[in-house]
């Protein structure tokens, strides 16, 4: 893949970017108030997270800021931001190690996967909407963890690794149809 398309002139330093440039600065911070139990700034910090990913969409749309390079900071800010605050939550509250694993372990084969495709199908593929609700839930179980809410975390548990899950595959599915298509020579719809 030509790299030079992720630093397309205009579209570098966009808003969108530079916000999720800041997310990906974040995750330290939060890492490090998980850490010192500060639960009231890592909820601060993980709202203006939160507000950050949504806005850095709004004005790639709305400002026509749309990059390949946007596509790639994007989701790899929240992986490394969701990655490091289950990291300290594990370390610090209780988070069991295996939803560490299967957080970490399904965003890094979406960053693998992503790396092959950007080599075979020469673009950078988008997150889609089975991602987002999968980091929705999973902020939702660090949050129960985060603020001792034993009664949901169970719960919360069990309908992360289905999320996890659910996303994994569609993941998967789209890969295998996007290298089809890149074979044949046509567009498939996801």
């Amino acid at each position: 893949m030509d790299i030079s398309i992720l630093f397309e002139k205009g579209k570098i330093w966009t808003i969108s970017n530079l916000l999720s440039g800041f997310r990906l600065l974040l995750g330290f911070v939060l890492y490090f108030l998980i850490k010192q139990e500060l639960a009231v700034g890592a909820i601060l910090l993980g709202l203006l997270a939160i507000i950050s990913d949504y806005a850095d969409g709004y004005f790639a749309r709305k400002r026509n800021e749309t990059s390949e390079l946007g596509k790639i900071l994007d989701p790899l800010a929240d992986k490394f931001t969701v990655g490091l605050g289950s990291i300290a939550l594990h370390q610090t509250f209780g988070l069991p190690l295996w939803i560490v694993c299967v957080v970490i372990g399904r965003d890094l084969l979406i960053v693998f996967g992503s790396l092959i495709l950007m080599q075979k199908v020469q673009r950078v593929v988008a997150s889609e909407m089975p991602g987002k609700v999968a980091v929705t839930v999973i902020s939702l179980l660090l949050l129960s963890f985060l603020f001792r809410f034993v009664v949901f975390q169970e719960p919360l548990l069990y309908l992360t690794a289905l999320a996890v899950a659910v996303s994994f595959f569609y993941y998967i599915l789209k890969f295998v149809r996007l290298l089809k298509s890149e074979h044949s020579g046509k567009d498939v719809k996801i």
